[in-house]
Order: structure tokens, then sequence, then C-alpha cells
């Protein structure tokens, strides 16, 4: 996964696109030049009442959590393929929402006891004018305002 993100950079402009389905949304992310692409949609089943969150083989189940002013993205489980995988195994993640000064705001760190920081970005985003892509640095928010 760690071979998808982009190399480390400051102040890079972020855009990221929302494309809805019937079944959830993808988002892809763009940092600079360098893009990835991630499938959310609602827990079901072992998952219910869980945002997952599926990055190639890998889901992510995790529960919104609101407090302190933010929404805190807190991990439940994870699995490959859909096979369960033991939580000590996954990944370590520090990811919030918030709204700051009328600007939704974003901070997202994932890192794993054996690598150590695997991605850190954060910022703010805008919406751009008549269509589904946000970019950041900006303003405002998005549907997935908290």
């Amino acid at each position: 996964m760690a071979g998808r993100f982009p190399k480390p950079c400051a102040d890079i402009p972020i855009r990221v696109r929302f494309e809805t389905g019937e079944d959830g949304e993808t988002w892809t992310r763009t940092f600079g030049t360098h893009g990835f692409s991630s499938r959310q949609y609602a827990g079901r089943d072992r998952s219910q009442r869980l945002l997952c969150e599926r990055f190639g083989p890998l889901t992510f189940a995790m529960a919104l959590v609101a407090e302190n002013g933010r929404l805190t993205l807190a991990l439940r489980h994870w699995s490959i393929w859909g096979l369960p995988l033991p939580l000590w195994l996954c990944p370590c993640s520090t990811s919030y929402e918030t709204v700051e000064d009328g600007r939704f705001r974003f901070h997202v760190e994932i890192s794993h006891r054996f690598t150590g920081t695997i991605v850190r970005y954060r910022g703010w985003l805008e919406p751009s004018q008549g269509s589904s892509t946000v970019a950041s640095p900006a303003a405002l928010a998005s549907s997935r305002q908290p």
C-alpha cells in the first residue's frame, strides 16, 4: 500500500474527487500529479453501523466518533479479501475531520509498528465550482461535513 502514496513533500496541492454510486463513494485523492483511490461504504454484517473503506484487497471498518469538536475515525477491525485479520497487526490511524474558521479540515496519519509512518497529510478542502471535486488548501465543507 505504501508504494501507492506520493513521496514526502510539503505544501502540495491536493484534489479529492467523490463519485457516488448506489453502494457508496469512490474517493480519488490526487497529491500533485500522483493519485490513488479508495471505496467508502456503509458496513454490513459484522461491520454494521461502521464506515468501511477499501484500498485494493484491504478493508478497514471504522466507527465515526464525535468528540472534542471533531469527527474521529476509530478503527474497529480490518480484513484482506474479506478474511478477518488480527487488530494488533493493523496499521494505526489518527484520522479526524473538523470545521475551523468555516473550513472543513482533515488530518490523516497512518503508521505501523513494524514500518513506522506510512502516510500523513492534513489540510482543508474547498469545493470546485459545479463538480464533485474539492481542492486543498481551501475553505468550506463538502457533503462530508461533520
